[in-house]
């Protein structure tokens, strides 16, 4: 039963237009940093000032895209249809989960491709395989907090438009959080600022685009751990939820 669940929501989400229009839109963005980094220097810039830079972006743009794909779920009736036919909440919510991380990677690595092509070519590479590789990875966990706290939220709303207007909101409001823990390490490096830094996703992110981690083992093992939490709390929540 959970093959099939798994490849009805992949089927789903590969024939809708928002994954397509998610990669577009993070496309754009990665044209736009590496041009704003290319003209905007009036010297030569490391790539690695740029290969990651358009995941500031990312938070904002998986927000919407994972809203749209939830919502549309309650909005269409399926989860209900799901329910009737298959009464195991715990499968339907992690297979709707794990199709929305596999659509959310595809933009990672659609976004992470493009603008690594186009950047060697215009930067002085100043990095290792090896260190791409790693922030690379390091990519990969910081958006599984992203998904599973905007999968958790658009459970809990339903709605299209709260979910869109809540998680993007979400999404803002730990980016604004990260650029002012970030402005205050610089002049003050304190452990609490540090933390909530580190656990942000935002902050992580910070750290990714300028490819300086202090510690990534643990900022993964963060990334991992919340992941399971929000999955947890949302397997709890989605049991109890009343489906109209």
């Amino acid at each position: 039963m959970t093959n099939k669940i798994l490849k009805a929501e992949l089927y789903k989400i590969f024939h809708e237009k928002w994954l397509y229009l998610a990669c577009f839109f993070m496309i754009i963005f990665s044209i736009g940093f590496i041009l704003m980094q290319k003209t905007a220097m009036s010297y030569t810039v490391g790539i690695n000032r740029v290969v990651f830079l358009p995941m500031v972006m990312y938070g904002i743009v998986i927000s919407v895209l994972i809203s749209l794909f939830v919502s549309e779920e309650f909005d269409e009736g399926f989860i209900k249809n799901k329910i009737i036919s298959n009464n195991n909440r715990r499968e339907i919510y992690l297979t709707g989960l794990l199709s929305n991380l596999i659509a959310s990677v595809i933009v990672y690595l659609i976004t992470a491709l493009f603008t690594l092509i186009v950047s060697y070519f215009l930067f002085s590479i100043n990095i290792s395989i090896l260190d791409y590789v790693l922030y690379f990875i390091f990519g990969i966990f910081i958006m599984l907090v992203f998904v599973g706290i905007f999968y958790l939220v658009s459970i809990v709303v339903g709605k299209k438009s709260k979910a869109i207007i809540i998680n993007m909101g979400l999404a803002f409001i730990l980016l604004i959080a990260a650029l002012i823990m970030n402005g205050m390490l610089m002049t003050d490096n304190n452990l609490l600022i540090q933390f909530l830094f580190d656990i942000n996703p935002y902050g992580q992110t910070a750290q990714l685009t300028s490819m300086n981690c202090l510690d990534m083992r643990e900022s993964i093992k963060i990334d991992a751990f919340l992941f399971i939490i929000f999955t947890i709390f949302g397997i709890k929540y989605f049991n109890k939820k009343d489906i109209n």
